[in-house]
């Protein structure tokens, strides 16, 4: 090397490389990405000074105002409570009381929700609300969920030493006792006119068999004597209204019969209602054709006839 050359330190050549490195790594941090200003970042550069504590090594920056814990740690911390495995908040706690959740718990093997509570009635497990019941008069079953009775109290059913009424009354408070609570009756006992059970006033409709309105039909049972002529379209026309699965009508009538204008009238309106007729009757059937056998007959229910001098 020429004396006339001018040589720069060593340190002073590495201070400048350095300076210009510094340079460049900030502008190009500082840089704006493409994407715009949805996806604009800057990074800054700072002075974070290590520390250690015996084994223990954290980090704290220029704004750290003490305690020994850095931003780099507390940031550390956010993510470990994001990544906690504490089990999520239960949301059965935010239901109305009373509310429950379908769980494993209610359901059948195969995964199918359980319909045992629902099917559990009024009188315990086992029995379906809204089941059929079936009940009978005179040996003649009947089966649906809404009953109406239809009883003859003509002076003919209570003559000197015949007892036809009390045993109608009989029968009737037998299949009374066989409803269950979520089925239906309705009584009506006839001569010349009809007489209904109504112990709230409002005869034209149904009532529930619950033993309180169970209690008081048989009181109106009771009551009930054997009275006047005989009128049996009229009943029938109101039994029918009432729109009941099943009529049990109870005659010892074969005058006035039924003609067949009425008996067509009759199954018009009854349009699928069930009748079943029971027919009193002094000694053997004699008319095995008559009238109730046809009005039976004509509304898919059965003809009983009953020899009431036995």
């Amino acid at each position: 090397m020429s004396p006339s050359q001018t040589t720069l330190p060593s340190w002073l050549i590495s201070v400048l490389l350095h300076a210009v490195l510094i340079v460049v790594l900030g502008l190009t941090l500082r840089l704006t990405p493409v994407g715009g200003a949805a996806d604009e970042r800057t990074a800054e550069v700072g002075i974070v000074l290590k520390h250690q504590d015996g084994d223990e090594q954290y980090y704290q920056g220029e704004d750290d105002t003490g305690g020994g814990q850095s931003t780099a740690t507390a940031a550390t911390g956010s993510v470990e409570e994001l990544l906690s495995d504490q089990p999520p908040v239960d949301p059965s706690d935010a239901l109305p009381a009373g509310f429950t959740l379908i769980g494993p718990g209610a359901l059948e093997p195969g995964g199918v929700p359980g319909a045992i509570g629902a099917t559990r009635g009024p009188r315990g497990p086992g029995r379906a609300i809204g089941g059929k019941a079936r009940t009978a008069v005179f040996g003649i079953q009947g089966e649906g969920y809404k009953f109406v009775y239809v009883f003859d109290r003509s002076g003919s059913m209570g003559g000197s030493g015949r007892s036809a009424l009390g045993a109608a009354k009989a029968q009737l408070i037998a299949s009374l006792k066989s409803l269950g609570k979520t089925h239906q009756f309705q009584i009506i006992f006839y001569n010349d006119r009809p007489w209904r059970f109504n112990p709230t006033g409002q005869p034209n409709r149904l009532f529930f068999a619950t033993e309180r309105n169970k209690a008081l039909a048989a009181k109106f049972i009771g009551s009930i004597t054997a009275d006047g002529a005989t009128r049996h379209e009229d009943a029938l026309m109101i039994a029918i209204s009432l729109q009941p699965d099943v009529i049990f009508f109870l005659t010892d009538a074969d005058e006035p019969k039924l003609w067949p204008g009425q008996l067509a009238k009759l199954k018009r309106r009854a349009a699928g209602i069930t009748i079943n007729a029971i027919e009193f009757g002094f000694g053997p059937q004699t008319k095995p054709d008559n009238f109730l056998v046809k009005l039976a007959r004509q509304n898919g229910g059965k003809h009983a006839y009953v020899d009431i001098s036995k």
